[in-house]
């Protein structure tokens, strides 16, 4: 039997992540995001999403906890999207709340990056599965996880403010996962 873990501690600033980007000799870099890159995030959401969309305030707070660690992406110095990665006390499980690229940084692999960090950063912290759930009519997102490894394991309906269906997927995160 595994030992259950804890909230995560602050992490090293200094973790990063680097992967190539589809897009001719670019680089995508990754780090976890700090209170300072609200403004960044939080422009990111406005631009990527209109409903489902977290305030500005609730994203003020997830940061401030230590239960949700975002990475956050940038291409040649520019923001590229941004990911939220929740942890809970006792649970082996870490749920994606969200995943949003920037629109002018789509379909150059910052998506795919984002979720093989977030499954790396799993593993780093002794989980031993990445949750998380989708619209049912979100094709694009559907076939960006499943083209990460993730695979379906059940359906909510009902789930979204609409009425609309959520498809959960998991993803395993083995140690040793990722690429730094």
């Amino acid at each position: 039997m595994s030992a259950q873990p804890d909230l995560p501690e602050p992490c090293d600033p200094g973790l990063r992540w680097r992967y190539d980007c589809r897009d001719a000799e670019a680089v995508i870099e990754l780090r976890l995001a700090s209170r300072g890159d609200l403004d960044t995030i939080d422009d990111i959401e406005i631009d990527s999403f209109t409903a489902d969309r977290f305030s500005r305030r609730n994203l003020r707070r997830m940061l401030a906890a230590r239960k949700t660690l975002f990475l956050l992406a940038h291409i040649a110095g520019e923001p590229a999207g941004y990911l939220a990665l929740a942890f809970r006390r006792g649970s082996a499980i870490s749920r994606i709340y969200s995943l949003a690229v920037a629109p002018g940084h789509r379909r150059s692999g910052v998506g795919q990056a984002m979720l093989r960090a977030a499954i790396d950063l799993t593993a780093r912290r002794g989980c031993q599965q990445v949750h998380l759930e989708v619209r049912k009519s979100n094709t694009k997102a559907i076939g960006l996880y499943e083209g990460a490894g993730f695979r379906l394991r059940g359906t909510r309906e009902a789930y979204y403010e609409d009425g609309e269906a959520a498809l959960l997927f998991e993803a395993e995160a083995p140690h040793g996962s990722g690429e730094r």
